[in-house]
């Protein structure tokens, strides 16, 4: 990891230096790895709890937002998500270091144009619960969000990437913000149908 190279190949990657160097510490000190892996996990957990409006009906802002595969093109972490049938969906995020973390989830509340619900499978390797609530203002919808997502395990170079990078949970309710450009940039979306029960 030391003498790793960027990839344009100019030099080392200064990441990894980093993380080459911290990890020859860590190797010999149990207590300092075990610090190092819980402030790890608490850089990578977060509760939020936001509303904002969108410029839009209600209808189009929930049938925008009830396809989870359009999550990413306004939350920056998410590579994909796919849904895969019977009220589930898999995800998949970037992780602090550059990798990729997978997940499973499932719908738990759906009732059209009012609220949407989910939350990771047991033993996912990310613990995540999501809440959208919907509701009509004049021409314009109020969406209440309310988020929470955990990652109870990772890599000492993700520990040591979370230790470096910007905390990221601060801005999810700017991401969120984000839907009403993607909603004006999407084609008209069909009507939303349930994908599990209430």
């Amino acid at each position: 990891m030391l003498g790793a190279r960027s990839r344009d190949g100019r030099g080392a990657n200064p990441l990894l230096t980093i993380a080459g160097i911290a990890l020859v510490g860590i190797a010999s000190h149990r207590p300092l790895a075990t610090a190092l892996k819980r402030l790890g996990t608490r850089l990578r957990s977060a509760e939020r709890e936001f509303s904002f409006v969108v410029d839009r009906p209600v209808e189009q802002v929930f049938a925008f937002c009830a396809d989870f595969e359009n999550f990413p093109k306004f939350i920056g972490a998410l590579r994909e998500v796919r849904d895969t049938g019977d009220g589930r969906s898999h995800w998949c995020a970037s992780t602090p270091s550059g990798g990729t973390i997978e997940w499973s989830s499932t719908t738990t509340k759906f009732v059209t144009n009012s609220v949407i619900g989910w939350q990771s499978v047991p033993g996912s390797p990310v613990e995540t619960v999501g809440l959208m609530r919907f509701s009509p203002e004049g021409g314009s919808t109020c969406v209440k969000v309310k988020l929470s997502y955990r990652v109870p395990e990772g890599s000492f170079v993700d520990t040591l990437a979370a230790l470096v990078s910007p905390y990221r949970a601060k801005g999810l309710e700017e991401e969120f913000r984000n839907i009403d450009a993607q909603i004006q940039a999407a084609p008209a979306p069909e009507p939303a149908v349930a994908s599990a029960p209430i």
